[in-house]
């Protein structure tokens, strides 16, 4: 027989023949998997409660999360400068910017820069992705949370602290937690997500460079999508901050193209109708590589994002009910994600 001919059948022609931008009438859908497998070595998931003072709500828990994986190690090691003067000039969002080779005036730049480094040390092999950004940033703000939470007055309702593991895998650790929770799934009120909360300084490249350099500025991805009460108390307890933050929901955007909704641990708990929200500073040059190292993070803006979380949790582990919820609960958490 004839072999199967996708293109010619979905636009109606060949692809040849058609010009760039042409659309068809013709519609498609479905999906894609992969096949899954045990690994040599077992990843797990970190979990801690700290438990209600009100007998009534005890029973009833925020959530806050972060992932203590990252993307492992090159086999062959870059030199840490010659890495980042590259990436400072043409890949500024790091793995997320297009890996392309430098242009002639490009290079000169890259040059002047690594020569500046020359000057002061000499090339520094390295293989390993520390992940200090992504996300050793979150994991300790929750340790801090965690810490500051057990030597105050305890909130009403008990706080879930879990480090997930396999988020960089596809939310792997987040997704397994939400399906095979510690707590009755129904009893999680709220879910707060930090994931590279240390960055956003004006070096970094958040938003394509819009955000760079403001000390406001704050990616917050799916507050108000299913419990609009639980947005605002975050926002509430921002607005109390000495220097609070701007909310940019740019991101959360229904359809935006990087699908960052879909691709945050949040979600994990969201596809269960929890009302959920991930907290980010933005991207840089170091994303996903050799040279997302503890140097470069801002520890003081660090920081305002940690208390602003403390206080938002405090807010709603206190709250007389629990966020409304504002649309059905998904019928099939394991349906695909839409952004």
């Amino acid at each position: 027989g004839q072999p199967h001919r996708p293109a010619p059948t979905l636009h109606g022609a060949e692809p040849a023949t058609l010009a760039p931008g042409t659309t068809t009438a013709n519609q498609v859908s479905g999906q894609f998997d992969f096949t899954r497998g045990p690994v040599r070595w077992q990843a797990r998931n970190v979990v801690g409660i700290l438990r209600g003072g009100d007998p009534a709500l005890r029973n009833q828990y925020l959530s806050l999360s972060a992932h203590h994986d990252h993307v492992g190690f090159d086999h062959s090691p870059v030199d840490h400068d010659s890495l980042r003067a590259f990436n400072r000039v043409v890949r500024p969002m790091g793995a997320d910017s297009p890996m392309r080779p430098a242009t002639d005036d490009e290079g000169v730049r890259i040059r002047a820069i690594l020569d500046s480094l020359r000057q002061v040390r000499r090339p520094r092999l390295d293989s390993i992705r520390n992940g200090a950004d992504d996300d050793g940033s979150g994991t300790v703000a929750i340790l801090e949370i965690a810490e500051a939470l057990s030597r105050s007055e305890r909130p009403r309702r008990s706080i879930l602290f879990v480090s997930h593991t396999g988020e960089e895998a596809g939310l792997l650790g987040s997704r397994w937690y939400a399906d095979h929770p510690t707590v009755p799934i129904d009893s999680i009120v709220g879910e707060i997500d930090q994931d590279m909360i240390g960055r956003g300084t004006a070096s970094d490249f958040p938003r394509g460079g819009t955000g760079a350099g403001s000390a406001t500025y704050l990616e917050v991805i799916g507050a108000k999508r299913i419990s609009r009460e639980f947005g605002e108390m975050l926002e509430a307890a921002n607005a109390r901050q000495p220097v609070p933050f701007v909310f940019d929901y740019t991101y959360d955007q229904p359809g935006h193209p990087l699908q960052y909704y879909c691709r945050a641990d949040h979600y994990s708990y969201a596809r269960y109708g929890i009302p959920s929200v991930a907290f980010s500073r933005g991207e840089h040059l170091d994303y996903h590589q050799v040279t997302d190292e503890a140097q470069y993070i801002s520890y003081p803006d660090l920081a305002r994002v940690v208390l602003m979380v403390h206080d938002g949790a405090l807010a709603i582990a206190n709250a007389p009910e629990r966020p409304k919820r504002d649309v059905p609960k998904p019928a099939d958490p394991n349906a695909p994600c839409r952004q």
